[in-house]
């Protein structure tokens, strides 16, 4: 897996030629912080960073859809979809662009974080898929931890038994997303753990070891059941691989090279302050 070294000083990213971006944003009444999200993507637009945004609203009674209008994204009012994956291949289906990818209306792309993946694009014409430190923001935006993805194969990916990859720093070649296929819509909460899975199988990802994506934590956040989580991991470990001894190992493995590389996170998740609540 190729990385990039980590620069003493946040560099100025050296975009050469126009980089056109297809970005996604699924929303249900997402008002609170999307302006935020909105601001993230679109102040980051240039004469070389070209954007295309597309946000599949699944029929918000709130402000979401007008505050989308006061920003060049299209707003699409799909009422129909099936979820949160279902809308997202909705907007890819849409968007143009030779490097795609998707943020939740909560979370945030990271500033200066568009030209830094075309210029890694643009330098590594064989990398198909990147991705980047992720951090951890709260209800008001304050930074308390971050994690900086490490390198994994396939078998020990399954292994872990669930994502590492830190979706929102996330950014693919168009012609990867075609070959690996949309996301699966029977997962209601590991579509991105079998999406990496895929695109894992098809090729090794650049691992930037700069901030690239902001992941908001806060109480409005989707609920989650554990027992639906787990049920849904395990179809992933099927669907992409075999879930046997050795892939756990490896999979452990893996569990403590993140922990090693991101001290802050593993205290934040020891003391409670990463977490994600369980449904009743």
């Amino acid at each position: 897996m190729t990385t990039m070294a980590d620069p003493s000083a946040t560099p100025v990213a050296d975009v050469r030629r126009t980089v056109r971006f297809g970005i996604v944003t699924p929303t249900l009444n997402a008002e609170r912080y999307l302006e935020a999200t909105l601001r993230s993507i679109w102040d980051q637009a240039s004469d070389e960073i070209v954007v295309d945004h597309v946000l599949v609203d699944g029929g918000s009674t709130d402000a979401t859809t007008s505050i989308a209008e006061g920003f060049p994204t299209r707003v699409v009012v799909a009422t129909d979809d099936q979820g949160m994956y279902d809308a997202i291949n909705r907007g890819l289906a849409m968007v143009e662009g030779d490097i795609v990818g998707y943020i939740n209306a909560d979370d945030e792309i990271a500033p200066g974080a568009l030209a830094a993946v075309a210029e890694a694009f643009q330098d590594h014409v064989d990398i198909r898929w990147l991705m980047g430190r992720r951090e951890f923001i709260d209800g008001d935006g304050t930074a308390f931890a971050s994690m900086q993805p490490v390198s994994f194969s396939l078998r020990s990916y399954l292994g872990l038994g669930w994502s590492c990859v830190p979706q929102e720093t996330v950014w693919m070649r168009r012609d990867l997303l075609d070959e690996v296929g949309p996301f699966d819509t029977t997962f209601r909460n590991t579509g991105d753990y079998d999406m990496y899975a895929r695109c894992r199988r098809a090729s090794k990802p650049m691992i930037l070891r700069r901030t690239l994506g902001r992941f908001r934590l806060h109480g409005d956040q989707l609920s989650f059941k554990p027992e639906v989580m787990a049920r849904e991991s395990r179809r992933v470990q099927e669907k992409n691989g075999t879930a046997d001894r050795t892939g756990w190992v490896r999979g452990k493995l893996l569990s403590l090279r993140l922990n090693a590389r991101n001290p802050r996170w593993l205290i934040a998740k020891k003391t409670g302050r990463i977490r994600f609540v369980p449904e009743a």
